[in-house]
């Protein structure tokens, strides 16, 4: 019970813990710390100045004569840029076929290689690129084709019923 009580004379609660961790041994002279030398300081010559003429930032250099960047992408402007030229025409042009010759699938199969013509001459693949192009132009040529024949065939056979039902309804 006197442990009751001397818990309530000292406000309440259950106070610090018996004992504690008091401040550590030699503890830090008054004031702080002082600073601490050490780190590895400026280089040696200084930061240097400004890039030379011709020179990049950081002085590197440029790459070494005739590298050239990974990815073995075609040069700017080469062939590769007038075969993803042609395949990218190509591609409006089967789309076009597909949405106004009622959702013909070979234009929609030529769209498709065109578009596989572009990654290929993306990538370098020029020769991969020209086949898939080739056939892609040929099956969009040969979708209008099957669609002006059979427009031309709905049209006959339009004007061919309308004919036979206009005699038959004067001759009956």
């Amino acid at each position: 019970m006197s442990e009751l009580q001397s818990i309530q004379t000292q406000g309440g609660g259950y106070g610090p813990p018996p004992g504690g961790y008091g401040p550590p041994p030699g503890g830090a002279p008054p004031g702080g710390y002082p600073p601490q030398g050490g780190g590895y300081g400026p280089p040696p010559g200084g930061y240097g100045g400004p890039p030379q003429h011709g020179q990049p930032p950081g002085g590197y250099g440029g790459p070494p004569p005739g590298w050239q960047p990974p990815g073995g992408g075609p040069p700017v402007g080469g062939p590769g840029q007038d075969l993803k030229k042609q395949a990218t025409t190509w591609l409006i042009v089967s789309a076009v076929t597909f949405f106004f010759c009622g959702g013909n699938c070979l234009s929609l199969a030529g769209a498709i290689l065109c578009f596989l013509a572009m990654q290929a001459s993306d990538q370098g693949n020029l020769q991969d690129a020209e086949s898939k192009l080739k056939l892609g132009k040929t099956l969009t040529i040969v979708g209008i084709v099957l669609t002006i024949v059979a427009a031309i065939g709905f049209t006959i056979y339009y004007f061919v019923v309308m004919a036979a039902v206009a005699t038959g309804a004067a001759g009956g």
